[in-house]
């Protein structure tokens, strides 16, 4: 659209599909922008299905029309009258089935839900927290709650102290583990436990963190980590040793049930219809457990998941052992003597500090937010574990577990002669939910059968509207399974709820939203944004007199359209000429290179040194090279955090820095050390960089496409002459040494003089009218000093 290559005067419509995503950094409203600003007559449709979405926020739903430029909005909810008699004409067969927890995994459940609500409480009672009265645990068992934790707390994270930091971080945890109880097996389970336990267990590292998760001390750890470990094996009190209990699932059981009488229904059953049985899982872990299970427990009546937790046990022992000897090396490693030197006496000084400063072990520390305090498990390892990307890697088995079953490996000589098509009729899909996706998942298998192993709201709307569009198709049974009293079903009650809630939401802010006049595509004669261009500008009297009918031009790098600085420099009346850069991201004028880092990207290129090769080509082929640092508008930014460290008085002091701050700092520095003409600007958001680069083009012309997508090919240089050549980093930093020249006169002084050869034999006179009187005369005197 930018080239011109799609005639977007001839386009006879746009659709719009996912409209919930678009926003004013988006690229959609990019799009829109160009289409409407040449084609007037052409229609715009959007659709979304996600109205939780659309209702959340301040005025999104506004936000979004006005950005499509849409000023009607249909609403169709579930509850309206005729989709209601559309959907209900062909109802589905639904047979809901209520399973109940066990006793330990409700006692789990219970224990991580007040975990969850002490540490939430210890998070509310930090000073610097101000908007999370309102959450609550039956929030925190959604998946938006890490979200809105973290947008809430993005202001201020950098000031948060890391005890809070780490009760973010416990939230987090807690959640997934609470995940966990209802989707993994029983020694995957507890294998999660131990992991951790074992990434908060002390070490020995000098200048290691020493912080640990709080609620990992309180009575509710303890009961979380003493049930997990009844559900696999109990000591027997005779000599007999220890009993495997191996708890399974309860869904197991009642999925062995449903497959069992499905098969019997399809015995039964003499007609022509589609047997395919398609079940559907929240997660691709979920996926691979239940497809081993399936090929376990074939044959296995009385207890089906016995063969695959056996498997799972084996693995887990495996996976401890090796976990016990690494350990153990890396100990009779670190208790090995080594030459003293300076760095180890440091290092050993910090450790015995730490010491100092801790806790004593016989103080009981007082704990807020109703979380009592007691000691670790039990039944914890003593040893510490120090590398924690090993043990978090080594932490779940392959899921794959017929590998390791030796009966499974036995495979028959001639099972790979015969290749073919699977009949469908007779074939068990397990697959996980993929949003739209599930649409033609239906489409393809057209299942007789469909098992809802997880329950999910937008499933059952798919489902639904799948069975009113195949009026020939064959009858279709759902069964939908739900954990009574447990947080599932909360959750999908909730999603019921908070789905009826949003439309009513959304019903109600079209009754009073607020348009502009403008949404309909028609241009105003002067938007707001080219009267702020035209007002920035003091070469017109800042917009007393009219500016120029052409607009500012600016070239961009083709990969930099993935970004949202594009689109803001097009609505602010420039024109954004895309094209294919080999030395940096924007061209404002023939003598002026951007190169866009955001703080991520920054740190990387640091760390990789792309970032010198790109200011080294900037610094060649451009007088003005510039490196635009732009922060992320809804975060706050500083290179080290406050609060970490307080003096006696209880004063906030300055935080050290981190080694990874300090080593990105240091960088930074040897970069403008290296390269004196590279200019670094700070931008807080893409907004203020649009108005930096209004600034920078405010004396200087317009750059030229086809020389800026030529500078960095082999033979630009050759093309370009002297002017090139002048730039030359070595030449240049000769002369930015020599007294009486700056960084502000040496780009002047470079571009009349060639080369350090004519500056020798310029006259002062010549000197000192172009850099000044005092300057030229000590550059002079430099120049034809003695040596003897």
């Amino acid at each position: 659209m930018l080239q011109k290559r799609i005639p977007t005067s001839l386009l006879t419509g746009m659709v719009v599909l996912n409209a919930e995503r678009v926003s004013p950094t988006s690229i959609e409203a990019f799009i829109v922008r160009l289409y409407r600003e040449q084609n007037n007559d052409g229609f715009l449709k959007a659709f979304s299905d996600n109205a939780e979405h659309l209702a959340s926020g301040y005025h999104k739903l506004q936000t979004i029309m006005s950005q499509l430029r849409l000023r009607q909005v249909d609403i169709w909810p579930r509850f309206q009258e005729e989709i209601n008699h559309d959907l209900g004409q062909r109802r589905a067969d639904v047979i809901e089935l209520h399973q109940p927890l066990t006793p330990r995994m409700r006692s789990i459940q219970n224990a991580i839900i007040q975990c969850l609500e002490a540490t939430l409480q210890q998070v509310k009672l930090s000073k610097l927290v101000t908007d999370l009265d309102d959450l609550n645990v039956e929030q925190a068992m959604y998946r938006a709650f890490d979200v809105t934790v973290r947008r809430h707390l993005d202001p201020v994270w950098h000031r948060l102290s890391p005890a809070t930091r780490q009760l973010v971080g416990d939230l987090y945890t807690l959640r997934q583990l609470l995940h966990a109880l209802l989707s993994y097996d029983s020694v995957s389970f507890y294998e999660y436990l131990e992991t951790i336990l074992a990434s908060n267990a002390p070490t020995s590292e000098p200048g290691a963190p020493q912080r640990q998760s709080q609620w990992l001390m309180s009575d509710e750890a303890n009961m979380i980590f003493h049930e997990a470990r009844a559900r696999l094996w109990q000591e027997k009190q005779d000599e007999e040793g220890m009993s495997f209990e191996l708890e399974e699932l309860p869904k197991w059981k009642l999925l062995a049930k449903v497959l069992d009488e499905v098969e019997q229904d399809i015995y039964r059953d003499d007609s022509s219809s589609s047997h395919t049985i398609l079940i559907m899982v929240q997660s691709e872990r979920t996926v691979a457990q239940l497809r081993t299970w399936l090929s376990l427990a074939e044959g296995n009546t009385a207890s089906p998941g016995r063969p695959y937790l056996t498997a799972c046990l084996h693995n887990y022992l495996a996976w401890k052992k090796s976990l016990l000897s690494f350990q153990k090396e890396h100990h009779v490693r670190s208790d090995t003597p080594e030459s003293p030197n300076p760095s180890s006496s440091i290092h050993e000084a910090l450790r015995h500090k730490m010491m100092r400063t801790g806790a004593p072990a016989h103080k009981r520390r007082r704990m807020r937010g109703g979380m009592s305090q007691t000691s670790r498990p039990s039944f914890a390892e003593d040893n510490p574990f120090s590398e924690l990307d090993h043990v978090a890697a080594a932490m779940d088995p392959p899921p794959a577990l017929l590998a390791m079953d030796e009966s499974m490996e036995e495979q028959d000589p001639g099972s790979t002669d015969f290749f073919g098509l699977l009949d469908l009729d007779h074939v068990i899909v397990v697959q996980s939910y993929q949003g739209d996706n599930n649409d033609n998942i239906l489409q393809e298998l057209r299942p007789g059968y469909v098992i809802m192993y997880d329950p999910n709201a937008s499933f059952v709307r798919q489902v639904e509207l799948y069975r009113a569009t195949q009026s020939l198709s064959s009858e279709l049974r759902i069964y939908f399974f739900l954990y009574v009293d447990s947080v599932e079903e909360q959750m999908y009650l909730g999603g019921l709820r908070r789905e009826k809630d949003a439309f009513e939401r959304l019903i109600r802010e079209k009754a009073t939203m607020v348009i502009p006049l403008t949404a309909n595509g028609l241009p105003a004669e002067e938007d707001a944004d080219q009267r702020m261009v035209r007002m920035l500008s003091t070469r017109i009297a800042g917009g007393q007199r009219l500016a120029s009918g052409r607009h500012p031009r600016v070239v961009v790098d083709m990969r930099e359209f993935r970004s949202s600085l594009p689109s803001f420099l097009h609505a602010a009346g420039m024109e954004v000429i895309p094209c294919t850069l080999q030395v940096g991201d924007y061209v404002i004028s023939s003598d002026m290179c951007v190169e866009r880092k955001t703080l991520t990207d920054l740190m990387q290129s640091l760390n990789s040194g792309r970032l010198y090769t790109q200011c080294e080509a900037m610094s060649m082929h451009y007088p003005y090279p510039i490196l635009l640092i732009e922060f992320d508008q809804d975060r706050a930014f500083t290179w080290q955090s406050m609060g970490d460290v307080r003096s006696a008085h209880g004063r906030a002091q300055a935080a050290r820095s981190t080694p990874s701050d300090l080593d990105v700092q240091s960088k930074l520095v040897l970069l403008t050390l290296t390269f004196p003409r590279l200019h670094i600007i700070w931008s807080s958001s893409p907004y203020a960089s649009v108005e930096i680069f209004a600034d920078l083009k405010q004396n200087y012309d317009d750059p030229d496409p086809e020389r800026a997508a030529s500078v960095g090919l082999d033979d630009s240089l050759q093309r370009q002459g002297q002017r090139e050549a002048s730039l030359n980093i070595t030449p240049y930093e000769m002369l930015c040494s020599m007294p009486g020249v700056t960084l502000k006169n040496a780009a002047y002084l470079a571009q009349h003089i060639p080369n350090i050869q004519v500056l020798c034999e310029t006259p002062m006179s010549d000197l000192q009218s172009l850099i000044g009187a005092e300057a030229g005369r000590k550059l002079h005197q430099f120049l034809h000093r003695s040596l003897a």
